[in-house]
């Protein structure tokens, strides 16, 4: 592993026609390597693993939605219930 001389970014290999060369990931000074040994290169990766995309659905279900809106009546009528009840014992 290199870094690079100017700004002390990771230097990655890079093949090119005249060879093997590190490229600066940040300000993309390259140098030659000169024995390629110990650094590898990995090109053509193929479609189906470039992009892969999950799709979840999440809905309510309407029994879902029914038992929610059940509950919220029950919860206004008990505020109803209690303001009521405040009311009446206050006049």
């Amino acid at each position: 592993m290199e870094f690079c001389p100017k700004c002390g970014a990771i230097m990655i290999p890079k093949k090119k026609e005249d060879g093997k060369y590190l490229v600066c990931t940040k300000c993309g000074y390259t140098k030659k390597v000169k024995k390629a040994e110990g650094y590898k290169t990995k090109e053509d990766v193929s479609e189906d693993k470039k992009l892969r995309v999950s799709v979840f659905d999440i809905t309510p279900t309407s029994a879902e939605v029914s038992e929610e809106r059940q509950q919220l009546r029950e919860e206004y009528y008990e505020v109803f219930l209690e303001t009521m009840a405040e009311e009446e014992s206050s006049e």
